[in-house]
């Protein structure tokens, strides 16, 4: 069977933006709120603060720093891949806010009201953004903004990683 030149560039679109959102939030979860663009002198291109990929790569800082401030218009999104098994894998991304925490889920509530329960377990991870570094669910409560990527499997979602956005992080846009 062929793939049409056209879906195999939105595919590659699609997983492009899917890992520019997934650096950000990496990029969020480890380090504190980023200096105001206004002032360059703040925020050198290898500052010995920011640790990782970005102190040895000054254009992914600023990549990041393009990425960072336009994940918070992201809503959701549906990623489709095949593991090295050649089994389908689905992965889902919501944002919003924590609207409330159960005993084995979360429901988030997303831009248009739209509201979207996962379940939760014990590997699910929590980061707790801002440096704040690995928490746990019971560090989380509704009103928190939050990214979850979960994998939908049979029918279930399930969450796999819990990012707490920084009330900071999220001020002054």
């Amino acid at each position: 069977m062929r793939i049409p030149a056209w879906r195999l560039a939105l595919t590659g679109a699609a997983i492009v933006i899917l890992a520019a959102v997934g650096v950000g939030l990496v990029a969020a979860s480890s380090n504190g709120p980023a200096a105001p663009a206004s002032d360059p002198a703040a925020a050198p291109a290898a500052s010995p603060a920011v640790g990782g990929d970005a102190a040895r790569h000054p254009g992914l800082r600023k990549l990041l720093g393009r990425v960072g401030p336009a994940a918070k218009h992201f809503v959701n999104g549906t990623l489709n891949y095949v593991d090295k098994d050649g089994a389908i894998v689905t992965i889902q991304l919501d944002h919003g806010t924590i609207a409330s925490i159960g005993s084995g889920s979360i429901t988030i509530s997303e831009a248009g009201g739209r509201q979207v329960t996962v379940s939760t377990d014990t590997d699910t991870v929590v980061r707790l953004g801002g440096g704040a570094g690995l928490g746990k669910l019971s560090d989380l409560k509704a009103g928190d903004e939050v990214f979850v990527q979960s994998r939908i499997d049979g029918g279930s979602t399930l969450a796999k990683h819990i990012l707490r956005v920084p009330a900071t992080a999220t001020t002054g846009g």
